[in-house]
């Protein structure tokens, strides 16, 4: 087996992987493993099912979601010759390792009001020993348009006639289902190979630019291209370097599948765009996935490359939150732990670096979003033996806005206030902050609802945060005298 792909459950790939280094330590592709799904983690609800290896979800502005299903493959055998262990088309490879392809990739949208429905088909789709496999991955909607991203047939692709837009960008107009080829990165794979350590192809994230361009991971390739805005020739952004190995793993002489060098393929998975020209590209890590080896990269626009979180394991989904934060999905905390993998989870990244679990559990997940109001939608069950078991799970408030308190100030003076009447949101959080400016002693008190600040020398400044109902309420000066003396004002919440 090559582990440009990700074997379908840890007996097998531990059975795999006893072939010995040559096969252990080739580069992967994210894929996944069979079994049902596990209970639903708190606070998250099913908001689409009976998918067929689902990978990624995007939202419209008006709510609608688009889900990339990678499908089951096909009727036709692809298969290696005896003299290699690529596979190539025309020949089996036996009961346990045949590699099937066809049509059955696709895209499925669900309404705003929960209807779910089919709105292109027919895509490429390949499955690997029957419980693997590749096809329609990320998509992003761009106006009228979505926009996906098809894989393939990864370390085949130097040697199969690919089938019609496998390994590219399409267009599909979701009213029609039309679809409109934008670029052929399986063919500037197999011209250019960027990486030269392999001929192999296997699209997979999608990100729409600051500049309008869509910038495209190739999972297989090891590479971000440049596809401009309404298509075209893919151009080279960056080309990731191989991961480390963790030292206990490292096989003598290296990892041969890059020239005998001590580390793993990278494995671009997902990738989101900053307003800055700049984007983060998650990276899966190659077999056997060690816990920790995958991270997220920050690539500038003049394609330097840059850690922003480390530690990490098989990552798969990434996306930036409302809230500002970091999100990443990771497929399996540990792929070979035992008789199934361990499940997967979403985390979020602090800008010190710390991570924090934010959805725990969940099997087999891959693709992250989040919908205007803060929840994260999350694909599961994103590949396994095409059955329709896959499903997008709304998780709700993960990364609400917490928007900092609104502002308002009130000078003091001797004796009035500045202003003494103002309005202010209801049911919101306010911060009044009160500036005495007189030589005098001051304080606030809000009457009805039992609010007063301190006691304010000449020249010291107060904040108090009040959070009140609609309404009308009195304020003024409880010091002696001074609300007789006209130090009064009117708080309108609205």
């Amino acid at each position: 087996m090559n582990l440009k792909r990700l074997a379908m459950s840890a007996g097998m790939v531990a059975g795999l992987l006893s072939a010995g280094p040559v096969v252990a330590f080739q580069d992967a592709t994210p894929a996944g493993g069979p079994g049902g799904m596990p209970p639903l983690p708190e606070g998250c609800s099913v908001a689409a099912d009976g998918l067929i290896n689902p990978r990624y979800v995007a939202v419209a502005d008006d709510g609608t979601l688009y889900i990339s299903e990678s499908g089951s493959g096909g009727d036709e055998v692809v298969a290696p010759p005896a003299t290699s262990a690529t596979p190539v088309a025309g020949e089996e490879m036996g009961p346990a390792g045949d590699m099937t392809r066809g049509n059955t990739g696709q895209v499925t949208m669900v309404s705003p009001d929960g209807e779910q429905s089919v709105i292109a088909t027919g895509f490429p789709s390949y499955m690997m020993g029957g419980q693997e496999s590749t096809g329609p991955a990320d998509l992003l909607v761009d106006g009228d348009t979505v926009v996906l991203a098809i894989g393939g047939a990864g370390p085949a692709t130097a040697f199969t006639e690919p089938l019609p837009n496998e390994n590219s960008v399409v267009a599909i107009d979701p009213a029609t289902g039309e679809v409109t080829l934008l670029a052929d990165i399986g063919a500037a794979e197999r011209e250019l190979n960027p990486d030269p350590n392999a001929i192999d192809s296997n699209v997979y994230g999608i990100a729409l630019g600051s500049d309008g361009a869509y910038y495209v991971n190739d999972a297989g390739g090891n590479t971000t291209y440049r596809v401009p805005s309404g298509g075209g020739d893919p151009e080279v952004v960056a080309v990731h370097p191989g991961l480390e190995i963790p030292a206990d793993q490292a096989p003598p002489g290296g990892n041969p599948s890059r020239g005998g060098a001590n580390e793993l393929d990278p494995v671009p998975t997902d990738i989101v765009a900053g307003a800055d020209g700049s984007l983060l590209s998650g990276l899966l890590s190659g077999g056997p996935f060690p816990p920790g080896a995958a991270k997220v990269v920050n690539i500038a626009a003049d394609g330097t490359l840059s850690d922003v979180a480390a530690g990490l394991t098989m990552v798969v989904g990434v996306a930036v939150g409302p809230d500002g934060h970091l999100y990443v999905t990771q497929f399996s905390t540990d792929l070979l732990s035992g008789d199934m993998p361990a499940p997967g989870n979403v985390v979020r990244v602090l800008e010190d670096g710390t991570q924090e679990i934010v959805v725990d559990g969940l099997m087999l997940p891959n693709g992250i979003t989040f919908d205007q109001d803060g929840n994260l939608l999350v694909v599961t069950g994103a590949t396994g033996p095409g059955m329709p078991m896959g499903q997008v799970l709304r998780c709700e408030g993960v990364a609400m806005m917490t928007a900092a308190p609104e502002v308002v100030e009130i000078t003091m003076g001797d004796v009035f206030y500045s202003p003494s009447t103002l309005t202010i949101p209801a049911d919101t959080d306010v911060t009044i902050r009160l500036v005495n400016d007189g030589f005098a002693t001051h304080d606030i008190s809000i009457s009805g609802v039992n609010l007063r600040s301190e006691k304010i020398k000449g020249g010291e400044t107060f904040e108090m945060t009040v959070n009140l109902p609609a309404g009308d309420y009195a304020f003024g000066c409880d010091v002696p005298g001074h609300r007789l003396a006209g130090m009064t004002g009117t708080l309108h919440v609205a």
